[in-house]
């Protein structure tokens, strides 16, 4: 029977490409990491690796061994992660970077710090919150997307038997930083596109901007603002919002907590609200009734006025 030890003794030789190497990060010595190597190879029926004089290599059958051993580690690890909640009631949430969400998180958080619950909330792209919800390392996701990407959207969450639930429309906008001269411009067609450089939150294929120069493009003209950083961090979008000439193209403001930092934004759809801010679940499960007073509690927080 294959072991993980087996699998974690692999991933570490082929990451160094070297048996000795490895000894050395597993504590152990070179004679007792081939042995493992060898019985895995055993336990398979070939060979993992191309042994040389310089160091090892994996083969071909080895490499797809390898992507298996990563994936085997790592839900192993996660359920060693379920684990250590020592019994609490867990809420785990996925969402889009956002300065709102993070605020909406820790309002519920002081609302509820008494109960007796572990949080695990995580930022990340629109694709990889699909992932964490059908893998179910996550109770709940939180996403923007343009309404044009519905089709798109929707039929991904066929595929990972999840649902959407729609909260509220925003317009989309491009942003710019206090101190940036695009920002005085009196409307978006005044702005040379081609002179705009911009900073996003994450690079899938939901990303707002891809969408924007897809819109553009169908209309017969090229856009050429091009995107200089890519972050999963609103506190680096932020800062550099307020330090550079950086520009950003999201959903409108969800609450005062974002407007009250009173970036410059310039709607791209007239008075249309094409960004849907929404919510992923599992098509067939209930989330659990924590992550059912966390969604209530968000619909709340969007219904809020100033």
């Amino acid at each position: 029977m294959i072991e993980t030890k087996q699998l974690q003794y692999l991933i570490v030789c082929a990451d160094l490409q070297s048996f000795s190497k490895a000894a050395d990060v597993l504590y152990t010595s070179q004679p007792n990491v081939s042995k493992v190597i060898q019985s895995l190879e055993r336990e398979l029926g070939f060979s993992l690796f191309e042994r040389k004089n310089r160091g090892i290599r994996l083969t071909k059958r080895g490499k797809h061994v390898y992507e298996y051993a990563c994936r085997t580690i790592e839900n192993v690890n996660q359920l060693a992660a379920f684990a250590r909640t020592d019994g609490k009631e867990e809420l785990l949430i996925a969402c889009n970077p956002s300065s709102w969400m993070a605020a909406c998180f820790t309002a519920f958080y002081k609302e509820y710090q008494n109960r007796n619950i572990s949080y695990h909330i995580m930022t990340a792209s629109t694709e990889d919150v699909i992932r964490r919800c059908a893998d179910g390392l996550s109770d709940v996701g939180f996403i923007h997307l343009m309404e044009t990407q519905m089709l798109s959207f929707l039929y991904k969450l066929e595929r990972k038997r999840l649902k959407f639930t729609e909260l509220k429309r925003v317009r989309a906008m491009l942003y710019f930083g206090r101190h940036n001269p695009m920002g005085r411009k009196m409307s978006v067609e005044e702005i040379p596109m081609e002179k705009v450089h911009l900073v996003q939150c994450y690079e899938d294929e939901f990303t707002l901007d891809h969408s924007w120069d897809i819109f553009r493009q169908g209309q017969g003209e090229i856009v050429d603002a091009q995107v200089d950083v890519v972050t999963n961090s609103d506190y680096v979008m932020n800062e550099l919002l307020r330090n550079t000439n950086l520009g950003n193209i999201s959903g409108a403001y969800l609450g005062p907590e974002e407007e009250s930092q009173g970036y410059p934004g310039f709607s791209l759809y007239g008075g249309e609200e094409p960004v849907i801010f929404g919510y992923l679940t599992k098509k067939e499960e209930n989330p659990g009734e924590l992550a059912e007073e966390f969604i209530a509690f968000v619909r709340r927080r969007l219904e809020q006025k100033k």
